[in-house]
């Protein structure tokens, strides 16, 4: 239809909005109305003429009809439907006109917060939630399929696949009846039942959910999804509440049986999240007894357990251990240094450490950014190094880690800062040996035999889709291998070893270009431009340095630390210690990650952000790099 064509004698064409093939979507204006109201006119062609399919088209088209007219009379999340009639074995459909913007729009190159996530999901869910009442699916959710209105800034659904059952079964054949829900939604926000032609209430939730994680992360679901388990990976990129993240892998379950049932349940769960927390009951005084005499009772000998969750005691471990006590060395270990039993085996590494190889000094000239992404200056240090020779031309560069005192995480006033970076506290580092880069799949290779890696064609890409227990495996080997106790860096020592001296939110100043750091190029951070997003690891050591010549702190690949999670600094060690379990090996464990990746904006590459995800879990943007203590 061209501009100015009048339809039915009612309905004048101004614009064409949307559609391709044998749906089209028009802007028009009733003449009939003496406002001149605007309308959507959607016009359904039929490919086939042939007669017994245009008369199965017309009693869907004439059901799926009256269920919009029923369902935009009583739900102002919904357009109302004015009309619907066939012309010429062609099916339109006119429906209110929904001025405003779409979510797509909304979203276009930008993350939002989790309480502005939480507010779109109870949006959406409100309107389905009324459409889930009286059973209709509406099969193709999506930001393109919702608008904010102008007028009331509420989230309007539009563009109901119900009615693209008409469109498909003038093209199926033989039997379009049978087969007219298959290929109805738009990949990423469709599930496997819904592909498969048996969409369900559960099947428009997973859309929501898909919705409410390209809100979190700033890409499209489709993107995520891991082929194998037919789930969407999106805790690497972005970590929200634990109670959110249930709810959100909840809402997109792979299995439909693990969903929540229909939006109305779904919109319960995402309601209780937004309630405030209940007030606390007053606090009872404390009645107080008076001092008892000492008893003389003998001095019970103090259980491991005590051992580990005294502090000073636990540093003296955790030095004694390298803070590498896991597998059989670390048993072996800890074994003897409870127990102190002279019969145990020392397995394969010495009882005492072997001589580092000869240190060497070097140069190193980094890069310093305004808040723009030029380059303002070239700062230069120098730095000792020892390289570890492997075998088979593999080695192993390690730099040497001033002791010093820093600033752990972030400023209240610093920009996209997340809470659990807070109350940002002084900490005392000891000196230590830390890897120049990231385990590179070369060496991986030489210590653990195989290439777990997604990106592969260069033996100096850094290794990926390792889990943190992976990670401790490849330590306790490499400590076999050189007699030396390598282990995984604290959280405290990896951000200590990343800022470099700095408190700016990245080593190199307010700011990172994709020219500094290999990181998600299409967001941008502070003043600076956006940039190329390479979708894929680069070589160890393409980019500039710290001035502590570490390569890719910021990017590249997220880096396993040590320590166990918690939601916040408070009763951290100020030490440089690891904060919790450093030995035990629950899969179900949350194990701290740092740095940022590939396919992460440069917000998650700041030295403060924290991220956090299960001990066995390996992805294509998780590696690590290793340290050595100084007295080790």
């Amino acid at each position: 239809m061209q501009p100015g064509q009048l339809l039915c004698n009612r309905y004048q064409i101004e614009r064409h909005l949307a559609g391709g093939g044998f749906g089209q979507t028009y802007l028009a204006i009733d003449t009939h109305l003496p406002s001149k109201q605007q309308v959507v006119v959607k016009l359904l062609k039929p490919v086939s003429t042939d007669p017994a399919t245009l008369q199965v088209a017309k009693r869907l088209f004439d059901t799926e009809a009256e269920t919009l007219e029923q369902l935009g009379k009583d739900n102002d999340r919904i357009p109302s439907l004015y009309a619907y009639f066939e012309l010429g074995g062609e099916f339109y459909l006119v429906q209110e006109f929904i001025k405003g913007t779409t979510l797509t729009a909304e979203l276009q190159n930008r993350k939002l917060s989790e309480s502005e996530t939480l507010k779109i999901l109870q949006e959406i869910l409100i309107g389905l939630s009324r459409v889930h009442q009286k059973d209709i699916i509406h099969r193709d959710l999506k930001p393109d399929n919702i608008i904010r209105r102008a007028e009331d800034s509420k989230l309007v659904l539009i563009d109901f696949g119900a009615v693209k059952q008409v469109r498909v079964a003038t093209v199926t054949t033989p039997n379009p009846v049978m087969s007219r829900t298959i290929g109805i939604g738009t990949p990423g926000y469709m599930p496997t039942e819904q592909g498969m032609g048996k969409p369900k209430l559960a099947s428009d939730v997973y859309a929501v959910g898909a919705i409410g994680i390209q809100c979190l992360t700033g890409i499209a679901p489709d993107l995520l999804l891991n082929e194998d388990s037919l789930s969407i990976k999106w805790q690497h990129l972005r970590q929200v509440d634990r109670a959110f993240a249930t709810v959100l892998n909840k809402l997109t379950a792979p299995d439909f049986r693990n969903r929540y049932h229909s939006a109305v349940e779904a919109l319960e769960s995402i309601s209780i999240l937004l309630s405030p927390p209940p007030p606390r009951p007053p606090v009872q005084p404390k009645i107080v007894s008076p001092p008892q005499p000492p008893k003389s009772t003998p001095v019970q000998p103090q259980s491991k357990s005590t051992i580990l969750s005294n502090p000073v005691k636990r540093r003296n471990f955790i030095k004694y251990l390298g803070f590498g006590g896991s597998g059989l060395i670390g048993i072996l270990i800890l074994k003897s240094l409870f127990e102190k039993s002279p019969s145990l085996p020392t397995a394969d590494i010495s009882s005492k450490p072997q001589q580092l190889p000869k240190l060497t000094r070097i140069k190193i000239i980094s890069v310093k950014l305004n808040s723009k992404g030029e380059i303002v200056d070239r700062p230069s240090s120098t730095v000792d190094t020892f390289t570890e020779d492997l075998g088979n031309g593999v080695k192993l560069t390690m730099v040497k880690i001033p002791a010093g005192k820093f600033m752990m995480g972030s400023p209240n006033t610093e920009k996209e800062r997340e809470n659990e970076e807070s109350p940002q506290h002084q900490v005392s580092i000891p000196g230590f040996y830390l890897a120049k880069t990231l385990v590179t799949q070369a060496v991986w290779q030489n210590i653990m035999g195989n290439n777990p890696s997604h990106f592969k064609g260069n033996d100096q890409l850094p290794v990926d889709s390792v889990s943190w227990l992976d990670a401790m495996d490849f330590c306790e080997k490499l400590s076999q291998k050189t007699g030396r106790a390598y282990r995984l860096p604290s959280e405290a020592e990896w951000e200590y070893a990343c800022r470099a001296g700095t408190s700016t939110p990245f080593a190199f100043g307010e700011t990172i270009t994709p020219n500094v750091a290999n990181y998600n190029g299409n967001f941008v951070y502070a003043g600076a431009a956006k940039g190329v997003y390479r979708s894929k690891t680069t070589p160890v050591g393409t980019f500039p340095a710290n001035l502590f010549g570490l390569y890719d702190m910021h990017g590249n690949l997220w880096e396993w630390c040590l320590d166990e999670w918690a939601d916040s600094y408070n009763g951290a060690p100020v030490d440089g210690s690891p904060r919790g379990n450093i030995i035990s090996r629950d899969k179900n464990q949350q194990r701290l990650l740092r740095g940022g990746s590939w396919i992460n904006d440069p917000r998650n590459c700041r030295s403060a952000d924290r991220h956090r995800w299960s001990a066995d879990f390996r992805d294509k943007s998780f590696g690590f790099r290793i340290v050595l203590p100084q007295d080790s």
